[in-house]
């Protein structure tokens, strides 16, 4: 075989990254499990310590503030261990926490467990990207937003598993056993798969990406900033999805208990969607112009959702209002992935640094949108809460031509197969 044969060269490329690309789909998928395996339970956690709302408000803190950290120690862990041999450690290390979450006996205890599974969860988020980046760039073509779709579908059966877990009365203690298991049996697999550290995986280093660090200037600041404040729009939407869209349904537009958990699914499942069709959409026409598109169909879907709240009632708003969920959710679906992708390209940056700081900045925005929503909702109106996600989506539309372009620009590597 020759590597001037275009199409020759492609198949090996594709055979040498298939290990790599089932590992990281088992690391996406074993992470959203664990995470949408701990959602459903934490009413019977709360329960079960007899944790009043600002006991358990102040616990469920320590998950974020846990992350921030975690997010900032991750470059400093892959400079000691390839990104995979990272994701895979950090995502055992997460799972065993979840295990013992059950056992919580008190506050202190679940706090800490809480705090240690958002470090955990951090680094096993910026590490699995950081691998699947590098994956995608050996492997010649967009895979990025797949990846992200296999840790929403990971995460939809977690939950459906821990709904049905509690549907049925299993206890919580052993349900958590269970999901760590999963997860942990997943990881394991994906530990021989993945692609080896990055200055390996090519004998003399032909065709890697060269990454020389050097001290980050203002202006790469600024980009990773920017980068980052245009995730936390997406962010956004995804918080007020599984924060607010049920108390947005029952208050806005009277709908029942049993319709008011559509909102979070119209825009999971359509998040799902765009991602499962989000790498060939950017292959078609660029990662900057489905961020534009994205931006618009979340401005075009938060607005009408407001529109509607004023304009209609019963049966017909509750509609209305599902299918501007679902619009919003297609809308941000490769913005998140998009951006990492933007990030990790910013040049002169030691690998993962880049994604680690907009890791942290998009959590920030998890961190400070649930306030600010609470607080437009108590002085203007529950239906007024939708405004930061029409701000949001005007951002995205804004940014992501300059933004997003980099992501279409990220070098990519076809010269040889992977090995390792």
């Amino acid at each position: 075989m020759t590597w001037t044969d275009g199409g020759a060269r492609e198949d090996a490329v594709a055979t040498g990254v298939r290990g790599p690309i089932v590992a990281t789909a088992l690391l996406f998928a074993a992470n959203g499990a664990v995470f949408g395996a701990i959602v459903p339970r934490l009413p019977d956690l709360k329960d079960a310590l007899d944790l009043g709302p600002a006991a358990f408000g102040l616990a469920m803190a320590c998950y974020p503030a846990g992350a921030l950290v975690g997010g900032l120690l991750t470059p400093a862990l892959m400079r000691r261990r390839s990104d995979g041999a990272v994701a895979v450690a950090a995502m055992i290390a997460a799972s065993a926490i979840v295990a013992l979450v059950g056992f919580s006996p008190a506050l202190a205890v679940f706090a800490g467990l809480l705090l240690l599974f958002g470090l955990c969860d951090a680094i096993t988020d910026v590490s699995m990207n950081a691998h699947g980046i590098r994956v995608q760039s050996r492997h010649g073509r967009s895979l990025i937003n797949r990846f992200h779709a296999v840790w929403s579908l990971g995460a939809a059966l977690g939950a459906a598993g821990g709904s049905v877990a509690a549907g049925v009365g299993t206890p919580v203690v052993l349900q958590m056993i269970a999901a760590g298991v999963a997860s942990t049996v997943a990881a394991l697999a994906a530990f021989p798969l993945r692609l080896g550290p990055p200055g390996a995986e090519h004998g003399s280093g032909r065709g890697a990406r060269p990454r020389t660090p050097a001290r980050a200037t203002g202006r790469t600041l600024l980009l990773l900033a920017a980068l980052g404040l245009m995730a936390c729009c997406a962010a956004i939407v995804e918080d007020f999805a599984q924060t607010w869209s049920a108390l947005y349904l029952r208050e806005v537009a009277a709908a029942g208990a049993g319709l008011a958990g559509l909102g979070f699914i119209a825009v999971q499942g359509m998040q799902l969607v765009g991602r499962l069709t989000g790498d060939r959409l950017v292959e078609g026409v660029g990662a900057a112009h489905v961020g534009r598109m994205g931006g618009a169909c979340v401005v075009a879907g938060s607005g009408a959702a407001l529109v509607a709240s004023f304009a209609l009632d019963g049966p017909v708003l509750v509609a209305a209002l599902l299918v501007g969920s679902a619009l919003a959710g297609w809308g941000i679906a490769t913005i998140i992935p998009g951006a990492m992708v933007a990030a990790d390209s910013v040049p002169g940056l030691a690998p993962g640094t880049g994604l680690a700081v907009l890791n942290w900045v998009i959590r920030l925005g998890f961190l400070a949108s649930p306030p600010v929503v609470g607080l437009i909702a108590e002085h203007a109106g529950m239906r007024w809460t939708v405004a930061p996600l029409i701000v949001g989506g005007v951002l995205i539309a804004l940014m992501a031509g300059p933004l997003l372009g980099r992501a279409d620009r990220a070098p990519v590597d076809r010269a040889r197969p992977a090995g390792h």
